[in-house]
C-alpha cells in the first residue's frame, strides 16, 4: 500500500543516510504498519504533484504532548517520489491510501 499525504508545513526530521520522519498524521497504528514498504508521497495541495518521498521502513505513535497519538512514519527518501501525480478521489482530510490489492 502506499499513502500520498498533505504537508504544507515541511514537517521533515532528517536522520543519518538519506532517511527522514515526517509525523503527525492522524491514521490507525495498524493501518500505519501496512504502509510498511510502500511508498509515502507528499504533495502541498490535491491537485499538485508530490515534491518529496520514499519508502517506509518504519512508523511509531508519537508520545509528544503536542502530537500524542499520531502517526510518525520514517522513510528512505526516494527521487521517483517526486512529481508523482494521484487522482482527486479517495482523499479522506489530508490522507489518501492506495491499496495495491
Amino acid at each position: 500500500m502506499n499513502i500520498h499525504v498533505i504537508e504544507q508545513l515541511n514537517n521533515f526530521v532528517k536522520l543519518p543516510d538519506d532517511k527522514w520522519e515526517s509525523g503527525g498524521w492522524s491514521i490507525d497504528e495498524s493501518k500505519a504498519e501496512k504502509l510498511i514498504g510502500g511508498e509515502i508521497y507528499f504533495h502541498k495541495k490535491r491537485t499538485e504533484p508530490s515534491f518529496f518521498g520514499g519508502s517506509i521502513i518504519d512508523c511509531r505513535v508519537d508520545q509528544s504532548p503536542e502530537c500524542q497519538g499520531k502517526v510518525v512514519f520514517t522513510f528512505q527518501y526516494d527521487g521517483n517520489c517526486r512529481n508523482v501525480n494521484t487522482d482527486k478521489y479517495g482523499w479522506s482530510k489530508k490522507i489518501k491510501i492506495i491499496s495495491n490489492e
